[in-house]
This record gives C-alpha cells, sequence and structure tokens, in this order.
C-alpha cells in the first residue's frame, strides 16, 4: 500500500514526534503503550500514516494530550486532493466544495 503523503500527515507526525520527545519517549514506548504495532507507529510519526479514529485517541492519551491539541488547525486545505463522489444528498455540501 502506498504511503498516504500529505499535508495533514506530515503535521500530525511532527506533532506526534516533537511531543513523544519532550516526554523523552521513543517510539517503540509509544506504540506499545497505545497498543500499536511499532513498525505502524513508526510510519505515523514520520508523516506517513492515516490513522484511525481510535488509534489517534489512545496516541493522544499516551502522549497526556486532548485530541483536540493533537488535531487543531486541520482542515480541508491540508488534505491531498480528493475525487468527486457523485451528487450530494439534499442540504449537504459536497466534501471538494468545502
Amino acid at each position: 500500500m502506498p504511503d498516504v503523503t500529505s499535508e495533514a500527515s506530515r503535521l500530525l507526525g511532527l506533532r506526534l514526534r516533537e511531543r513523544r520527545l519532550a516526554l523523552s519517549l521513543n517510539q517503540e514506548a509509544v506504540a506499545l503503550a497505545a497498543g500499536l504495532n511499532v513498525s505502524n507507529y513508526a510510519r505515523i510519526d514520520r508523516g506517513h500514516g492515516n490513522p484511525t479514529f481510535h488509534t489517534l485517541i489512545r496516541l493522544a492519551t499516551v502522549l497526556q494530550l486532548d485530541l483536540s491539541e493533537l488535531l487543531e488547525g486541520f482542515g480541508a486545505g491540508r488534505l491531498p486532493p480528493g475525487r468527486s463522489v457523485g451528487v450530494p444528498q439534499a442540504g449537504l455540501i459536497p466534501y471538494s466544495a468545502l
């Protein structure tokens, strides 16, 4: 599976890495405490991963952060270009139009 490369992934990795280093933890310690495979966590920490919501919650907990601190400032402009996904339901704005 190809690496997920986006500005959002890069910034998330940077935030995780900075906090991990501030707590004097290595990647293995964070991964094990969060219940993650070390190589999967390392990809996220390097800015090449796309973690699930549950993984983000576990990482924030291990790194003693609120989830909001981890995700602050993220918006559609930091995502890679998406593809059009058909006609939106009434009253909804297509994600690509945000």
